[in-house]
């Protein structure tokens, strides 16, 4: 039987909602697995819990939680033979949701049950690991303030990007791509692994996970009333084509604000007092996904 350790956090939306154990009694094959569930108890706690489970031999640690348990939780797990597995718990979802798993906690407990593992790549940032994505400028300071706000949700990022839009700077830097040099001010620069935010919102299409490569997404500074009238293209996947918007691709990025600004990794935002230099760790990570996704998503 395979040993499966749940990491909640207690706080996410879903995790508070909905009584995880429970579901995990009545959907959860017993047959395969055996399984602990753990609740963290303070910020960090799922690194050391999940790094416990990696010494005592478990095959699998599922994150119950949103993007920020995710990226904890995998951090744990990079260059190991332990998969992880997510259970979507969190507001956002964004990396569940580009793993065929969707909203639904019941229909992802089934699909830890038939499921297969698949290998993708992860990411470094100044020897922070990330698995999804990056980004410095004006998305990092939104995530900021839902990081240090008790609202939680799409109305709270909403309200944020509506309340920071209209006063913030437009961000000189200085960016390196495998040794290529260039100054821009922009909006924002992400750096993607994958290319979906909270929300199903695919900023950066064309980033695969296991492409052995980065993807590089700048939003131009212009006025910005201009964003308003390209945020159609969320809905159809093309806000990469939007003419505001310049795209790299690279394994070795070297970014140097020229002010002072904000980053985050896979949603979880603090401030940038050096440069990011961002690399590609190809075939590093086990993830558990949807037997209907496996094939697409490692084409």
């Amino acid at each position: 039987m395979k040993k499966i350790r749940f990491i909640a956090n207690p706080t996410s939306g879903a995790v508070r909602n909905r009584n995880i154990p429970k579901l995990l009694e009545e959907h959860l094959d017993d047959e395969k697995f055996q399984y602990e569930f753990c609740y963290t108890e303070y910020a960090g706690h799922a690194i050391k819990l999940t790094k416990e489970a990696v010494e005592s031999g478990f095959d699998m640690v599922v994150a119950c939680g949103g993007d920020g348990s995710v990226n904890e939780i995998s951090s744990e797990l990079i260059e190991t033979d332990v998969v992880l597995g997510v259970l979507p718990c969190g507001s956002g979802n964004g990396f569940a949701m580009h793993l065929g798993l969707g909203r639904n906690v019941v229909k992802a407990i089934h699909h830890l049950n038939d499921g297969l593992p698949i290998t993708i790549d992860s990411c470094q940032m100044n020897r922070q690991f990330f698995v999804n994505l990056s980004g410095i400028g004006f998305d990092a300071v939104v995530a900021k303030r839902l990081h240090g706000s008790t609202l939680r949700g799409f109305k709270a990022y909403f309200r944020f990007t509506v309340e920071e839009v209209f006063k913030y700077k437009m961000l000189p830097l200085e960016i390196t791509i495998d040794g290529q040099k260039m100054e821009r001010t922009c909006l924002l620069v992400e750096v993607a692994n994958a290319p979906i935010y909270g929300y199903g919102f695919s900023i950066v299409p064309p980033a695969k996970f296991n492409d052995g490569l980065l993807e590089v997404l700048l939003v131009k500074a212009v006025p910005k009333w201009r964003y308003l009238f390209s945020l159609w293209r969320f809905l159809n996947n093309s806000f990469h084509k939007s003419s505001l918007t310049e795209t790299f691709t690279g394994k070795e990025i070297l970014i140097k604000p020229l002010q002072k600004t904000a980053v985050h990794l896979d949603g979880e935002a603090y401030f940038l007092n050096e440069e990011a230099r961002y690399s590609i760790l190809p075939n590093s990570l086990k993830v558990l996904c949807p037997k209907a996704y496996a094939e697409v998503l490692m084409e």
